[in-house]
């Protein structure tokens, strides 16, 4: 009966360690999170989902591009990324015409940008 009491003991506190370090690692990656860059491409001529998708498919193989969303009513593309993998305007703007679209403005932020609601 012994032996079983120093076992079970022996995986609570595994249990406890196991639980606290995964505590401490989850919030280790939270709070050295890199800062992150917000892009917002305009671009002409994407007119449904299946030219979004494929438009999306692209530019997530631009080095950097994490997170894609895209506003098709609205002709436009925002980009967050973090600051050190910040893609350069003119690969961006490859990837949009390579893909068969007219890239126009893009801009860079610290902060996310403000976007219109879907309906």
């Amino acid at each position: 009966m012994k032996k079983l009491f120093k076992n079970s003991k022996r995986i609570g506190i595994a249990i406890l360690i196991l639980f606290f370090a995964q505590i401490t690692f989850v919030s280790a990656q939270e709070t050295s999170e890199e800062e992150k860059v917000y892009v917002k491409i305009e671009v002409n001529g994407m007119a449904c989902p299946y030219c979004a998708f494929g438009m999306e498919k692209e530019l997530k193989k631009v080095t950097g591009v994490d997170n894609v969303v895209i506003e098709l009513e609205e002709g436009m593309i925002y980009i967050s990324t973090p600051k050190s993998k910040k893609p350069e305007e003119k690969n961006l703007s490859l990837t949009i015409k390579n893909a068969g679209f007219t890239p126009g403005s893009i801009e860079y932020s610290k902060k996310p940008f403000k976007r219109v609601e879907s309906k």
